[in-house]
């Protein structure tokens, strides 16, 4: 019992932390026109919002505005300083199968994903980017 409350009261703790930075986290609207896989995922072709979330371990969490109830989180693999010109996803065909490889936040952070399984093997089409609009 002592120790089922300090769990609750640590995560407690560390929600009332947490909530204030996820507010300025940067965020944004997407469309895929087919099926996507985003890890274990699968997101039918739709339009999706997605927040990302940092911390110890950075993750985003998409959203469907047109399925419901299709909502996901994907662990990032690694962060760095956006390179890309415009917010944006980036796809990738392997086996005929679109993966997400990337997401670019403009002038702020690119949020990279594990790579494919097979990485290199049985692609079939290159990347694809599909544009990512800013959110308030």
């Amino acid at each position: 019992m002592k120790l089922t409350k300090l769990i609750a009261y640590s995560l407690l703790l560390l929600g009332a932390v947490s909530l204030p930075a996820a507010a300025q986290q940067p965020a944004g609207k997407f469309t895929v026109a087919h099926e996507t896989h985003w890890g274990t995922a699968v997101l039918p072709a739709g339009s999706y919002s997605v927040s990302l979330q940092t911390g110890t371990i950075p993750y985003v969490v998409i959203t469907s505005d047109t399925h419901n109830p299709v909502s996901i989180m994907a662990v990032a693999q690694y962060l760095e300083t956006a390179q890309c010109k415009g917010s944006s996803l980036e796809l990738e065909q392997n086996e005929g199968a679109w993966n997400v490889r990337s997401l670019c936040f403009e002038s702020s952070v690119a949020v990279y994903f594990g790579p494919s399984e097979r990485l290199n093997h049985g692609r079939t089409a290159g990347p694809q980017v599909a544009s990512l609009s800013a959110s308030h």
